[in-house]
């Protein structure tokens, strides 16, 4: 039994393996490389999801990576029309259809979270951050985060990331991420400059003084924020019915 559990969990961590090699393709070759096999492994990490293969069933994970997988081979046919690929989209977007009713997931046009969720998947994959805090006149402050690209042969030398918004059914290749903090009772930063480094982002949860988001680069703290919630706005949310 306990050698059936470790090959469970190995497929799971060499497809992930796998995933994230064609990823790095994905965002950093451009048009040309669209046709790589990146919404393939998506497709496959959506699937372990939500069969449970090699671990715990979680749908809204495979949600997420199915969003991937959609993204991507509508990118890979417009570089070339294949029947196969057509075949593809069509079954990716009917278990999208499935999962979202399963999920209650709406058309949101904005959505409201405790954590900046855009920001942690900015620093996926062990990415560092710039980010930038500006004072809105609404009293949102608005927090921009840019990824940092990574020294080293094979990693992406341009900054853009995919970025998933599952609320919104859709995916985007972006160069910065945008998202407002809500009723904020307080914002401190360390440094003069407009930008700050951070590699780390700590939720603490405090019903008295409320949530602190605080901000890290090499396990110093370099900012924290107050504030009751965070919103991303998407201007093009959409919800395919089949």
């Amino acid at each position: 039994m306990k050698e059936r559990d470790e090959s469970r969990i190995g497929i799971r961590r060499t497809t992930r393996s796998q995933y994230r090699r064609e990823l790095k393709k994905f965002i950093s070759e451009g048009k040309g490389h669209y046709r790589c096999r990146f919404a393939d492994l998506a497709y496959e990490m959506g699937d372990m999801y939500r069969k449970g293969i090699g671990g715990p069933s979680d749908i809204s994970k495979a949600y997420y990576y199915y969003l991937q997988a959609e993204h991507a081979v509508m990118l890979r046919l417009q570089v070339k029309r294949d029947s196969e690929d057509e075949a593809f989209l069509a079954k990716i977007r009917l278990v999208l259809t499935q999962l979202r009713r399963k999920l209650g997931y709406g058309s949101e046009k904005l959505y409201c979270s405790t954590h900046p969720f855009v920001l942690y998947q900015a620093l996926e994959e062990g990415h560092d951050i710039m980010i930038s805090f500006r004072h809105m006149k609404s009293g949102r402050i608005k927090i921009i985060g840019a990824r940092i690209p990574k020294a080293g042969r094979e990693e992406c030398k341009r900054s853009r990331m995919l970025i998933t918004y599952d609320r919104f059914h859709y995916c985007e290749l972006k160069d910065f991420v945008i998202t407002y903090a809500q009723n904020v009772q307080g914002l401190w930063y360390a440094e003069t400059e407009d930008c700050i480094r951070v590699d780390t982002i700590t939720l603490v949860m405090d019903e008295l003084v409320g949530n602190r988001c605080e901000f890290y680069y090499r396990d110093k703290l370099v900012a924290y924020i107050f504030a009751e919630d965070y919103v991303v706005s998407s201007g093009r949310p959409r919800y395919m019915r089949f």
